[in-house]
C-alpha cells in the first residue's frame, strides 16, 4: 500500500481553493489537483507492507497534538516562482505547530527505518502540477481563507489510477476530541 501523513482541510476551504484554478491564466498543460483530494501533507511514505507499525508511531505522536488554528495565505510555488513546477497556497497561522508534527512524524518514522528529508519542509496544500510548458506565477492573486480548526493527523492509503489519484482515510490521529 501506499501510504502518506496529512492535515485534512475542510469542504469550505477545499471549495475556494478549487476556485483559485479559474483565476490563473495559463498556457501550460496543469494537472489540477482535485477538490477532495486537497490536504496539507506532513510525510509521504511511499510503498509500505503494513501500516500497524506507522499507526503506532502516529498514535503517539497525535497523543501530543493539542487542536490548532491554521490559516491559509497567498500562492507559492516550487522550485521557484520563475520556474513554477508546481502551485501551492501557503499556511499563515499554525504554520510552527505543524512544522513541529512534521519533526515529530519524521523522528518517530526513522525508528521505522524511514528516511528524513534532506530539505526544508514548507506547509502547503499543492494545487498544481504543470505537466507541459511554462506556468507564469500569478502573482496578482491575494489569496487568504478564514482559519479552521486542526486536531488530528490523518494517515492516506493513496491508490493511483489513470484519472489520478484516489486517498483512502486509513487512521487519524488521535481521534477527534471535544
Amino acid at each position: 500500500m501506499r501510504l502518506f501523513t496529512a492535515i485534512e482541510i475542510p469542504k469550505e476551504s477545499r471549495e475556494s481553493i478549487r476556485n483559485l484554478e479559474n483565476l490563473i491564466d495559463t498556457n501550460a498543460s496543469v494537472k489540477w489537483v482535485e477538490k477532495e483530494n486537497l490536504h496539507i501533507t506532513l510525510k509521504f511514505l511511499g510503498e509500505v507492507e503494513s501500516s500497524s507499525p506507522i499507526e503506532e508511531i502516529l498514535a503517539d505522536v497525535g497523543k501530543g497534538v493539542e487542536p490548532f488554528y491554521i490559516s491559509l495565505k497567498n500562492l507559492g510555488a516550487f522550485p521557484s516562482e520563475s520556474n513554477v513546477r508546481v502551485l501551492w497556497v501557503g499556511v499563515d497561522k499554525g504554520s510552527d505547530v505543524i512544522k513541529d508534527l512534521f519533526r515529530n512524524i519524521e523522528d518517530g518514522l526513522a525508528q521505522l527505518g524511514f528516511q528524513k528529508e534532506n530539505k526544508n519542509f514548507t506547509p502547503h496544500i499543492t494545487i498544481g502540477r504543470v505537466k507541459k510548458g511554462k506556468l507564469l506565477f500569478p502573482s496578482h492573486i491575494d489569496f487568504s481563507y478564514e482559519p479552521f480548526l486542526a486536531d488530528k493527523i490523518t494517515l492516506f492509503e493513496s491508490t493511483l489510477t489513470p484519472k489520478g489519484p484516489i486517498y483512502t482515510v486509513s487512521g487519524r490521529f488521535p481521534e477527534v476530541k471535544s
